[in-house]
């Protein structure tokens, strides 16, 4: 066998294989519940109302300031979840949102421990591991 044809061979064969792989993607990717562009549009609105809320925070102090911002993060983690159930539309995606309220509910709990010292703050923070702890495990037999 000359050069040539071991080429083109080689080269059909990728091809042949390229189209496949493509075909098999497409025929596996469930089907999504929205458009790609209203998810990505979505998406910018979530992060444009979240960088406005930051902005709303810087113009408190202390306690105030650190909880705002958690706040607005946590916000976003759960809105960000929830448009991923609402696009994809399975049972995974669900439950990661789930998932995804329990930490930032957790999160928004630690930050409230902040201003405390000693025994009190080691209260708080094993009362928010508690909370936390209680809601990924209603989350998780809600999944099944």
């Amino acid at each position: 066998m000359n050069r040539t044809t071991l080429y083109a061979t080689l080269i059909g064969a990728l091809l042949v294989s390229a189209a496949a792989l493509g075909i098999g993607a497409a025929a596996d990717s469930p089907r999504s519940l929205m458009s790609p562009s209203d998810y990505s549009q979505s998406k910018r609105a979530i992060e444009a109302e979240k960088r406005l809320a930051l902005a709303r925070c810087r113009l408190l102090d202390g306690l105030s300031k650190d909880l705002c911002k958690a706040q607005a993060r946590a916000e976003e983690r759960i809105q960000k979840a929830d448009l991923e159930a609402r696009y994809r539309g399975t049972v995974g995606a669900a439950a990661e949102a789930r998932l995804a309220r329990a930490k930032a509910q957790y999160d928004i709990a630690k930050t409230k421990c902040g201003d405390l010292r000693g025994d009190e703050k080691s209260a708080c923070l094993q009362s928010a591991r508690e909370e936390k702890t209680r809601a990924l495990a209603e989350a998780k037999l809600a999944s099944t």
